[in-house]
């Protein structure tokens, strides 16, 4: 077992992308037993970023250009 979680930890796959993942099946699930739409493009949109790890999941939001030195960020200011 601890193997499979240092794995998991390993790999990128925290526990907010695993409730992303199980959120996104779940409406993908509504989508197919109901045939509701908005369902179905919710749960596209919550899956493709579970898969890929895009998106603001669990604080991975940054502005661009954060990383510059201060010296850097005074070079683009208008």
């Amino acid at each position: 077992m601890n193997s499979l979680s240092a794995k998991l930890r390993a790999s990128g796959w925290h526990p907010m992308r695993w409730v992303t993942l199980v959120l996104g099946l779940l409406f993908a699930m509504n989508w197919l037993v109901n045939s509701a739409p908005v369902s179905g493009i919710i749960s596209v949109f919550l899956l493709y970023q579970a898969v890929t790890c895009t998106g603001c999941i669990a604080g991975q939001c940054r502005i661009p250009g954060s990383d510059l030195s201060r010296e850097d960020r005074n070079k683009f200011e208008l």
